[in-house]
This record gives structure tokens, sequence and C-alpha cells, in this order.
């Protein structure tokens, strides 16, 4: 069980955190609701710079994790600097996906606001070879016709801290975990976001998900929740470990916000099947960029699949229909309406 459960994404111990290759560009902190610039950043903002170009500044490993991830500082469009954590898409098994990241940032919007968002912002990405080769020498390329390196970046959470940091901070009550029912009750911030966490890993049906893969950071209205390691999910396999933990892929909080659910509510299945096509790459003078142009490519129910120059990525068939029929069982129990809160 021990060698299954590091297969399956256990962290690794702990090592300090590196500094950045350069100084990072303010805010350094997502918008949390009713917030904007300049104070932070959006979503959608660090979405548009991680879509690129962007160029490596510094590749590091992260504090935690197993996967082969990486920790980038990145430079983008204007100058700005921020880190990302990378993972190339070769690093993927049959149980553990760079790809899922991509997947949890999108199901999250079919029933978050921008400013409601608990999984950072995630995209595809394709560095050209030579610029990857600068930090990792014996990288090959990812495809037969085109010298990129093919991995997800998602947007590296600045100023969090685990919810043990928390806990030994005073931020979270002693004893608790993730779920602190002190505060879920004094801190509207706080609340709000671990009722949308704990709705995410229940849609998504998370196999990893207890209380080392949520972080915390302090925001002007309160405390505020991420889920920031999404790669095991979508599939009824989990780690065994969880057996000995909380999990999370079931719903844990005593309330869900009504918002959020109404507009489970108001989705059909065609707005489920979009998550077939999530992101499009296509060939540019002689690199993958992020693109879309005409009309979205139709899924043919795989991860990724190319039509002519165009790549898409997105969810399988299964993955979509697990989505939806998860939805499907929240919207039916019959303690809805006393679950959603007031």
């Amino acid at each position: 069980m021990a060698a299954l459960a590091l297969s399956m994404g256990c962290s690794a111990e702990h090592i300090p955190l590196a500094e950045p290759a350069a100084s990072l560009t303010p805010p350094t902190r997502l918008c949390a609701a009713h917030e904007g610039p300049p104070a932070c950043r959006s979503a959608r903002e660090i979405e548009t710079l991680l879509r690129g170009p962007i160029e490596i500044l510094g590749m590091t490993a992260p504090p935690s994790g197993m996967q082969g991830a990486k920790l980038l500082t990145l430079r983008g469009a204007g100058g700005q600097v921020i880190r990302a954590k990378w993972r190339p898409q070769s690093t993927a098994d049959l149980i553990n996906e760079p790809r899922k990241e991509l997947a949890a940032y999108a199901v999250q919007k079919l029933f978050l606001d921008d400013d409601e968002l608990v999984a950072p912002p995630t995209v595809a990405y394709c560095f050209p070879g030579t610029e990857y080769r600068r930090f990792a020498p014996k990288t090959p390329p990812s495809f037969s016709h085109i010298d990129c390196v093919l991995g997800f970046l998602s947007y590296w959470l600045e100023g969090v801290q685990t919810v043990g940091a928390a806990r030994a901070s005073g931020r979270l009550s002693p004893g608790a975990g993730i779920w602190d029912p002190a505060l879920f009750k004094s801190d509207p911030e706080y609340r709000l976001s671990v009722e949308n966490s704990n709705l995410l890993t229940y849609l998504i049906n998370h196999g990893d998900a207890h209380e080392d893969q949520f972080v915390l950071q302090p925001t002007p209205r309160g405390l505020r929740a991420y889920v920031v390691d999404n790669s095991i999910a979508f599939r009824s396999i989990k780690n065994p470990m969880l057996l000995l933990r909380q999990d999370w892929s079931d719903i844990r909080v005593p309330q869900l916000p009504r918002q959020a659910i109404a507009r489970l509510q108001h989705l059909g299945s065609a707005d489920f099947a979009q998550l077939g096509n999530i992101s499009e790459l296509a060939l540019s003078g002689g690199k993958l960029v992020n693109a879309r142009s005409g009309e979205p490519l139709k899924s043919d129910g795989t991860t990724m699949s190319w039509t002519g120059s165009r790549l898409r990525i997105g969810l399988t068939r299964g993955e979509i229909e697990l989505v939806e029929s998860r939805a499907r069982e929240l919207l039916s129990r019959p303690d809805l309406n006393r679950l959603m809160q007031p």
C-alpha cells in the first residue's frame, strides 16, 4: 500500500521555498470576492499572461511533491514576472496526470465567478525546445514534428500557508484541519472558499483530497482556501492513504453556497460537453502557441488530438460524464435545501 500511495502522488519531505529568479511584479495575490486591481490580480489576467508568450527565467524544485513538478519564474507580456508550477506532459501516468490540473480549473468555471475560483489559473503550454533545454538539457521534444515541450502551468500562489503552518501560526484553531468549525462561523471569506473547494473536489471526484492538498492565504476580508493539487481526479481509483485521512471528494461542509448551486442547476449537457475542448494550441511561425482561430475543434472523446496544425486538449467523454453525473446526484439530494446556506 505504501508503494502505491507514493506512486499516486503523496508529497515528499518539504524543502524551503526557493527565491524567484527575478523580482516578482506586484501585486502577487489573486483577487478575492469584491476586490479588484491594483491590490490584486484577477484570475483572468493571470490566465492570459500564462497563455503567453512567456520566457523562462528560472527553474527549481517546488517545496514538496514527487511528480516531476518544477517551480518556474516566468516573464510575460509587458515584462510582468510571476511564478508558476510546471509539470511536463511526459510526467503523466495512468493515475496521475498534469492535464487534470487544467481540467479542474475549467470545471470550477462552470459554477464560480472569477473572484471565487479555488484552483489556481492553469494553462497548457509548449515551450520551444531550445529555450527549455537551457534549464533541462536532456529533455526530448513532445512531438515528432515540432521541437517543443508540452506541459501545464499553474499560477504559484505566493504568501500562502499549508494547513499545518496555518494551525501552528494560530490562523486555524488547535487541532483543526482544513475544516475549522469556529472559523467557518466567524470568517465569511474562509467559509465561502472552503464551501467552493469542497464543491470542486466533489464534482471532479478528487482521488487524493486530504488536507495537504489545500493552502490558505490571508486576504483583507479573511482567510481564503485553495485546492492546489488536482492531478488525481475524474476516475474511481483513489489514493489508498485516504483510508487514514478525511476524504474531501465527499461533501464535508455543513452547507454549500446557494449561488454556486443555482448555477449548477442551470447547466445542461451542452455546457458539460464544452469541457471536451478546454485548450487549443496551433502551429504558428514554427512554434506551438495558445490560439483559438475559427470554430472550436470538436472533441473526439480523448484527452488530446490533432486536427491539421491545431491541438485540442480537454476531458475525455467518460470524465465529462462523471462530472455531470456527480452534479446531478448532488442536485437530487433530498437534503439539498438544508445544505444551501441562507
